[in-house]
């Protein structure tokens, strides 16, 4: 990764002809979106080309393209980085290419329950890319209860149990990419670690809110598949447990 990732702000609007910045050159330096340019509801994705991990205006990407993009923007290992890129391209449907806007598409990868975006309630067929800041201050604001100025695991099972209380609660296949989102933001941002300490509550505020990789980070690991399963694992029994003893008490409650 090029020591000079987090530099520059981009202070005139500009194209990004077929996937590259005239600003930034060849290098991981960031550009934000420009008029034109695709994003997705995913800030990882959209990190990634605002970096030029990925083609910087969010169109035309292959699978490898992806593949490389996530091992070498977030050292993701190439089983999960496959999984997650094959994944994303079958559930679309979509077999040569794709724009980062296709992840829009409602209730395909994207799902309602998002930490921080807004439902898609019209029936509209794309969903919210934009990130909600209200949302966005909520999760920063439900971390640190475990480990001060952290955002663990536990804390991501307690957020995503009271975003589907509030939203609704999601099939089987859309819980599993809902805690997976989470756990691989924890994961590839807190580093070695992270199942245990959690990340950075501001570098996953910054990360989220700007779609930039977050200021002085670089990884220090491999995030693999096996570690992550573990990582999903524990959101899921804690999610369990935790709404177990809700039911446990309603009765009581009720007298």
């Amino acid at each position: 990764m090029s020591s000079s990732t987090h530099t520059t702000t981009i202070h005139k609007s500009h194209e990004h002809p077929q996937g590259s910045c005239p600003v930034t050159g060849k290098t991981y330096n960031f550009c934000p979106a420009q008029a034109g340019d695709a994003r997705s509801p995913c800030p990882a994705l959209n990190a990634l080309a605002n970096h030029g991990y990925l083609p910087r205006d969010g169109k035309n990407i292959g699978v490898w393209d992806l593949v490389r993009g996530l091992r070498d923007g977030y050292h993701l290992s190439t089983v999960l980085a496959c999984i997650l890129s094959f994944g994303s391209m079958l559930m679309l449907g979509q077999f040569r290419c794709l724009s980062l806007s296709d992840l829009a598409r409602h209730n395909m990868i994207e799902h309602n329950a998002s930490l921080v975006h807004k439902d898609d309630l019209n029936g509209a067929e794309y969903a919210p890319t934009r990130v909600d800041r209200k949302l966005l201050a909520a999760l920063c604001a439900e971390g640190g209860k475990v480990i001060p100025d952290r955002m663990t695991l536990e804390d991501a099972a307690r957020i995503r149990i009271k975003r589907e209380a509030e939203c609704g609660k999601l099939d089987g296949v859309h819980a599993e990419v809902a805690r997976g989102e989470i756990v691989i933001a924890i994961g590839v941002l807190g580093g070695k670690d992270a199942a245990k300490n959690g990340v950075n509550i501001s570098a996953l505020q910054e990360w989220m809110r700007h779609e930039r990789l977050p200021t002085g980070w670089k990884p220090d690991h491999t995030q693999g598949l096996y570690q992550t399963y573990k990582m999903a694992k524990f959101v899921r029994e804690r999610m369990r447990a935790a709404e177990a003893q809700q039911s446990s008490t309603k009765p009581a409650e009720s007298h």
